[in-house]
């Protein structure tokens, strides 16, 4: 239910038109993972492979737990313009010869000026509890903050989505070392 309502949301926003430079999402060094480019400048690298909590674990990409089952290419058009996506179907190592294993898909969506990135349980998770309120279920993507801004001149913004729903609240700062209002989950 929460899915299609933030699907709504999105699609009742107007397409905008872009005349900026070219936003490019790149694979990165973990399968997975990818970096955002901004006119051909690395602007949000990627911190680590993808992972999920199912039946009590931390199923992770890095160490293989969370082991690829494929990748699809694939392009369309929807209300926001031309995208290509990429999407990696992941599923439980250890369930690999079950008759109904796990799986998850995420999935990258690269447009003229954005990105969108999108994570599917496809069967369902079980077992996903934390034991921390502010706990994550899955990573994806993931990006690493600049160190300083000494150190990454180049300027640029978050918008965090927070609460217990979408569009609870929200915050907005500047993508740096102290970005302090980045919520769980981003």
């Amino acid at each position: 239910l929460l899915e299609e309502s933030v699907a709504d949301m999105i699609a009742a926003l107007p397409p905008l038109a872009y005349t900026g430079p070219a936003v490019e999402a790149r694979h990165a060094h973990a399968v997975g993972s990818v970096d955002i480019f901004i006119a051909g400048a690395l602007w949000f690298p990627a911190a680590g492979a993808a992972w999920v909590r199912h039946r009590g674990r931390k199923l992770s990409a890095a160490d293989g737990s969370l082991s690829l089952v494929n990748s699809r290419n694939s392009s369309g058009i929807d209300s926001y313009g031309s995208y290509f996506r990429t999407a990696w179907r992941w599923a439980d190592r250890d369930e690999a010869n079950a008759t109904a294993p796990f799986a998850f898909e995420t999935a990258v969506r690269r447009y003229e000026s954005h990105v969108a990135f999108e994570q599917t349980f496809l069967s369902g998770a079980s077992a996903t509890a934390t034991g921390d309120k502010d706990g994550l279920v899955s990573g994806y993507p993931s990006f690493r903050l600049p160190a300083s801004a000494a150190t990454d001149p180049v300027r640029r913004g978050y918008l965090s989505y927070q609460g217990q729903m979408v569009g609870a609240g929200y915050k907005t700062g500047e993508w740096e070392a102290s970005a302090a209002g980045v919520g769980g989950g981003v």
